[in-house]
This record gives C-alpha cells, structure tokens and sequence, in this order.
C-alpha cells in the first residue's frame, strides 16, 4: 500500500525502484547489506547511535579503519551490483586530528566535521541528499559536510581526481551497499516531487483518468523585488485566524499524505486569503503544499525557493528575480492563491504584501487544479507556521496547534 502512496504522490517515472521497506524506519542486521535506492530521488536517512565508550584521538593507523564502531561506509552502484561509482565513509564522533568524513571521489584525503556530530547526544539522525552541483551531509539539521562535485581535490597521489567527483555527481545512483552499519536504522525521505499523473490515494474514491502532463503556454508575469517587513503580520481581514505549525503530512500516521486527517478542507479558488505561510526561505529546501480534490485525489504539489517555481504537471521554472534577490534565511509571510480572473485560473504567490509570481493556467493544467478542495504540508518543520482561518477552513484532526503532538505546544 505504501508503494501505491509513494506512486500516486510522487510519479511512476523514479530512475529506479526504492525497496518498499524504506518509507519507515528499517534496522540493518548485517555487517554487509545491499538496498535499492535511487539517491537521485530521495534523502537517504541514517539513524546512529554514539558508542558509549569513543576515542577521538586513537593511534595514527587506527582512524584510517573503517570497522571500527564509530565508523559508516556506503559503496554506491550504478545500473548493476559490480558498477561501483562511490565510497562513502564517515564518523559519529569527531576526531581530534578532523579525520571525520571522506568521499573516495573527490577527497585527497579525510575532512573534518563543523562540530561534534548531534552535540554528542546518544542518538543521530544522519542524512544524505544528492543534489545535481553538489552533495550534502547533515546530523540533526546541521551540515556537517559538503562537496561540490566540480571542486573535487587534485592530489597527485589520487590521479583520478578531480574527474572522478564530477563523476560520482553525473552517475545514476540506484543501489548501495551499506558496510559497518549493523544495529543503525536507514530509511528514504523523498526530494522534490517529479511529474506524477492525477491518481488516487488508497481509499474509497473514484480513480481520476490520468493524463499526459500538460504544458503551461503562457509565461509567468515577472515583477520587482518588494519591500520586505520587518516581521510577518496575520492580514487585517483575518479576524478569526490562529497561526498553525505547517504539520508534515510525510509520517505514517498521516499514511504518508494519504490521510484526510493531515488535511486542510478550503475553496482556495473561491476565497480570498489563499493559504498564507510564514516560512524561512532558501535556496535548496523547498516550501511544498500538496493539493487535494474533494474526494481526496491528490492532484499535485506547489513548491517554491530562492531558486525555482513548482507546479506538479504545469510549472517549472526558475524563481524571478523579485525572489532570487531575497536574502537566504529571512522568514516572512508568503501567500499562494489560485484566482479565476476573467475565466482564467491564475496561480499567484505574494511576498511582503506583493505579488512577485503570476502564472495563468490554461488547459488540461486548469482543468485539474480548478478542483482543489483541500490542502496539507510536505516536509516541513514546526518552525514554519500556517494562518488557520476557522470561517473559511475546516481541519483535519491532526491538524492542531501542536500537529497531533508532533510538534511542541505553543
């Protein structure tokens, strides 16, 4: 069933088959294991635990194992088992001498941590997220390394490099094997959505006709760069509305955004307060609201950063420059709306009171989104807030201010 949701949400055309048993939380059991895991797709997840007994100043050829019980090593394949493309090797301690993490592909040698991994507590959450330039690697939110795959070391002692990063970036990672890991947990955390047909959630409803994924014809209208605030405000005519954390439908008690429950009921294109988000904005991480139809349909995703402009099916296209100039890390509020203007469905997104990006949809991309009928958030945090008008919406049960407990309570 899992596989079904992950189709319907996130499209059939994956460069590769992630194991079903990845969408939660799964214990590796042997020294040696081998997962489909297509990294173009996904974040690969690693939960690890401090040993309780370290040294971060061991002898000089003991940092160099890689079996040791502070010590992770993945070995990424590409189309087969026996084509090797990368040698992932890192620590959950930081070492003294900084011999903490390094990719085969474009390190000389090894790098150092930005501090001690998780602030030493006993459990880490690493993730792993492969990006087209460059790769990162995060404990607890915090990057910890990262590396552009066209900067990779030049070290005459590695003749391959740097050709072998650029490599490692180019190559369609489909599988992994994970060495030295026994007694850790790993799971898939899906990135940005593809293009997926309309199709519909594991429940009782009518199965919309799929459709080839149309095209928008007309260009989005650019605008200046607007004025910013000095702190988001709930508009004047929102007398009713409460801020709400943009609870993550992405969790299995939501059934991984299938469940109604983890949903906002509202006429988006009817009203006028669109679905308003104060959120902090940057050039990777996407603020990402999955839209609905009245039978619980998934119809597809919008998404925007700094750096693109989302619209499962219709859009994609990069930020204007009215957003692309917008300092990374400032938090305001954003409004997204979907107006019939003249017959015509036009997508707006507004930024400190502005619109900064219009698009009119028109064919089979106003077609479907003329029946959005409700809303939820995908992978984003508590820190992010959503204006909650009870006149106009109608929530879910796990739509509350502490997101059904999963998120401290104001």
């Amino acid at each position: 069933m899992l596989v079904l949701v992950l189709t319907a949400l996130f499209g059939a055309a994956f460069s590769a088959e992630l194991d079903p048993s990845l969408t939660e939380w799964r214990l590796v059991t042997k020294d040696q294991e081998r997962i489909k895991f297509p990294l173009r797709d996904y974040i690969l997840e690693v939960k690890a635990f401090l040993p309780d007994e370290y040294d971060t100043n061991p002898p000089y050829a003991e940092l160099f194992r890689t079996d040791k019980s502070t010590t992770m090593m993945m070995l990424l394949h590409a189309g087969g088992w026996k084509k090797k493309v990368g040698r992932l090797v890192w620590n959950t301690i930081k070492y003294d001498r900084g011999y903490d993490i390094a990719v085969e592909e474009c390190d000389a040698r090894y790098q150092a941590y930005q501090s001690f991994p998780a602030g030493g507590k006993k459990e880490q959450i690493w993730a792993w997220n492969f990006f087209e330039d460059h790769l990162e690697l995060t404990c607890d939110g915090e990057l910890q390394y990262e590396q552009n795959f066209d900067e990779g070391d030049v070290s005459p002692r590695k003749p391959g490099l740097p050709k072998s990063c650029r490599a490692l970036g180019d190559a369609d990672v489909d599988r992994i094997t994970l060495k030295h890991m026994a007694g850790e947990y790993i799971r898939g955390r899906p990135k940005v959505a593809k293009e997926p047909e309309p199709t519909t959630p594991p429940k009782a409803t009518t199965q919309p006709e799929a459709t080839t994924p149309p095209k928008v014809t007309t260009p989005p209208e650019v605008t200046t760069q607007p004025a910013t605030t000095e702190s988001p405000e709930l508009p004047d005519d929102n007398k009713f509305a409460e801020l709400y954390p943009t609870c993550d439908c992405w969790t299995s008690e939501c059934n991984y955004c299938a469940n109604m429950e983890c949903t906002v009921q509202h006429d988006l294109i009817g009203d006028d307060i669109g679905i308003q988000v104060t959120s902090k904005l940057g050039w990777r991480i996407m603020n990402s609201i999955v839209l609905y139809d009245e039978e619980g349909n998934t119809l597809g995703m919008f998404q925007w950063n700094l750096k693109n402009i989302l619209l499962t099916g219709c859009i994609s296209c990069q930020s204007p420059p009215a957003i692309r100039s917008i300092k990374p890390g400032t938090v305001d509020l954003w409004v997204f709306s979907l107006d019939m203007i003249d017959g015509v469905l036009t997508l707006h997104l507004s930024y400190g009171g502005s619109v900064v990006y219009k698009n009119a949809l028109v064919g089979e991309c106003a077609e479907r989104y003329k029946n959005v009928d409700r809303f939820a958030f995908f992978d984003m945090t508590c820190g992010n807030t959503f204006t909650y008008v009870k006149e106009q919406m109608v929530a879910g049960a796990r739509v509350t201010p502490n997101c059904a407990g999963s998120c401290p309570s104001s």
